[in-house]
């Protein structure tokens, strides 16, 4: 039988969802889907797809979930061929990224990659540490912003702004934090003026992400209050708080750390460009 991906049903997907219920501190898993689930419920316009391998799933939590120009991966078992297969069922003429998977899947999306005829040496996967915050801790966080400063929710006005100081910005990066935006909860930190000072965004996995403050305003706390508000949210959603910091980011690091984040794994996102033909 020829493989092929077969979309699971949006009314299944609590139930894969809670297949991962003993993973909720880990990428790819339930914060994802329960991110996925709250957008479609809430924007009957939120395009996002996920599948599994010949349409079973439910033995082995084994899925695919498509957003944007992203796929976002996991398996239960430590068996991952059915991942693999899974994986090469993507239409390979096209660029996408694999987003946000464990280390455990490394090897894995590395041997989907030299299946799509790249070279090993063009598998260059950009890795981060994955911190966890426990609930209980992230409740117990003060948010209160200093009084001449304000926090709001971003609008689409203010995407080119979010989107210019992304490190990881690119071709169509754009689109991608306008429908974070969109779709996702945030918070800016705004000056007496109304100007845009510091943000964060959650990303598809249900964590934190795309936290920046501008040049000007840094060493002023901005950075631990977005982190403590919207870690506060998530955990009123009762979400695992997370975050990815990639390896060089020192001064992130030590942020997160001080607020009592822990490394939990290693998560990766790795680009494979469209077939050459």
């Amino acid at each position: 039988m020829r493989n092929e991906l077969i979309e699971i049903a949006s009314s299944q997907w609590e139930k894969l969802r809670d297949l991962y219920a003993n993973k909720r501190i880990y990428s790819c898993s339930y914060n994802l889907l329960q991110t996925l689930i709250d957008c479609v419920k809430q924007h009957e316009n939120f395009k996002v797809s996920i599948y599994a391998l010949n349409g079973e799933w439910e033995t082995d939590g084994t899925f695919i979930a498509k957003f944007y120009n992203q796929f976002y991966c996991n398996a239960l078992s430590d068996n991952f061929q059915r991942l693999l297969e899974a994986l090469n069922c993507l239409d390979n003429t096209q660029e996408y990224w694999v987003s946000g998977f464990q280390e455990r899947c490394t090897l894995t999306v590395k041997q989907h990659f030299l299946s799509c005829g790249l070279l090993e040496e063009e598998f260059r996967p950009e890795g981060t540490f994955w911190y966890h915050l426990p609930i209980n801790e992230a409740l117990a966080f003060k948010v209160e912003p200093p009084s001449h400063l304000k926090l709001q929710r971003l609008q689409e006005c203010h995407v080119d702004q979010v989107n210019s100081v992304w490190p990881h910005r690119a071709p169509g990066s754009t689109d991608f934090v306008k429908l974070l935006i969109q779709y996702n909860d945030s918070v800016g930190v705004f000056d007496e003026g109304n100007n845009l000072i510091a943000w964060c965004l959650i990303l598809p996995l249900g964590s934190l992400g795309l936290l920046q403050v501008i040049d000007s305003r840094k060493r002023q706390g901005l950075g631990q209050l977005v982190v403590r508000y919207m870690s506060k949210l998530l955990a009123t959603k009762g979400l695992e708080v997370t975050a990815s910091v990639v390896f060089a980011n020192l001064a992130s690091r030590s942020m997160f750390e001080k607020l009592g984040f822990k490394i939990v794994d290693k998560v990766y996102w790795a680009r494979k460009p469209a077939k050459k033909s």
